[in-house]
């Protein structure tokens, strides 16, 4: 209860006495009616600091549950950012390998077949796979050198241009899986005309 509610109380107590036209009061009287109001002011204090630390503690229970769900969802969300970047790693590190590998495999076959009679066609069709294969590993250095920028574009909060280039490097990546594809379908076309099939 604040002082001015108390003096309130106090005026509305002496009020009555004065309209009856009286200018003293008895001081027994007075200690009576302040013992009794020290109790209300007990009660209605004691009541507000029980209020008080309720709404303190829900306050609390309120804020540690939200801290920890923030802490939650900030885990998650890293943990998923992590995933994310491993599997895009993976995607980057396999079209490199199986251009690359599908290259030198080639390389390795054609530099076999050109000490043999063969005909340009086939001759041809290898080179041009060898070719293929080739731009497949170009597409997957690309994308690995812009995915740098695509990172530096998150971590300045350039988000429309991180999200543009990331688009831009799944376009190149897949690019180069259909690169190993076509080259993979020129080459099993000019090997079965090389071995008759």
């Amino acid at each position: 209860m604040k002082a001015s509610d108390v003096l309130k109380e106090i005026r509305e107590a002496l009020d009555p006495i004065k309209k009856q036209g009286h200018s003293t009061f008895s001081i027994e009287a007075m200690e009576n009616y302040l013992k009794l109001f020290d109790k209300d002011v007990e009660n209605d204090t004691y009541y507000k600091s029980q209020d008080h630390e309720s709404r303190l503690a829900k306050f609390k229970a309120e804020n540690d549950r939200n801290i920890a769900y923030a802490n939650n969802e900030t885990a998650h969300s890293l943990e998923m950012f992590k995933s994310v970047i491993t599997a895009g790693q993976s995607a980057l590190k396999s079209s490199m390998v199986i251009n690359g590998g599908a290259a030198a495999a080639l390389l390795a076959f054609t530099g076999k077949i050109w000490e043999t009679s063969t005909s340009e066609v086939v001759a041809n069709s290898l080179t041009s796979s060898i070719f293929i294969f080739c731009l497949g590993v170009l597409c997957a250095a690309l994308a690995t050198g812009t995915t740098y920028l695509s990172q530096l574009s998150f971590a300045n909060g350039w988000l429309k241009l991180g999200h543009s280039i990331n688009t831009f490097n799944i376009f190149v990546v897949l690019s180069s899986y259909g690169l190993f594809c076509l080259g993979a379908f020129k080459a099993a076309n000019s090997l079965g005309a090389h071995f008759g099939l």
